[in-house]
């Protein structure tokens, strides 16, 4: 199954988004589910500094994104 990363980052008030302060393996059959999966993760046990999202095949390349606040 192809595996997929799901990274967070602080997103600062000029856009700028900094280094990954997390990132999660997501083992998925595609990227769809992946997505899925990523919308499904707690958010609390993860570094409360990350307020940018994206998800990321092996290959590099973006599926999703998310700012934090329009998730919480």
């Amino acid at each position: 199954m192809p595996v997929f990363v799901l990274r967070g980052a602080h997103r600062s008030a000029d856009g700028q988004i900094g280094p990954a302060l997390f990132e999660e393996m997501i083992t998925a059959a595609d990227p769809g589910e992946a997505i899925r999966l990523a919308n499904a993760q707690d958010l609390s046990t993860k570094d409360e500094r990350a307020n940018a999202l994206w998800l990321v095949d092996a290959q590099g390349v973006l599926h999703w994104s998310l700012r934090r606040a329009d998730r919480d």
